[in-house]
């Protein structure tokens, strides 16, 4: 992921894998992750229903070119990271395990490349 020619590394205190995470601790799903804490300070409020709309590839600086002052901006509260690899197979696996990629060895992908 480059932003400003720089790449941004994934950051696992506030990543996508700590959002997931979130998620499953609210289902009283046992985890070993941490949550991400904005959200659960939101999850606090104990909404009946979870809606997690992912778009692939839609970093912040996208967001900011183009929609500056669109419905997504408007309601951001928080930025976070992907995972490593930041690739589409290894994120969404991430979503759909709560675990890192090394754990479900889709960081070999980056290997075979």
């Amino acid at each position: 992921m480059r932003e400003n020619n720089k790449i941004v590394l994934p950051n696992y205190e506030n990543s996508i894998l700590n959002l997931i995470n979130s998620i499953l601790k609210y289902y009283n799903v046992e985890t070993q992750y941490n949550g991400l804490k904005i959200l659960d300070e939101e999850l606090k409020k104990q909404y009946r229903n979870i809606a997690l709309i992912i778009l692939d590839g839609m970093g912040e600086s996208i967001l900011n070119l183009t929609s500056p002052n669109g419905f997504l901006k408007e309601n951001q509260k928080s930025i976070i990271t992907s995972i490593f690899p930041s690739t589409t197979a290894a994120a969404m696996t991430t979503y759909y395990s709560g675990k890192p990629p090394i754990e479900t060895r889709l960081d070999c992908l980056v290997t075979v490349f």
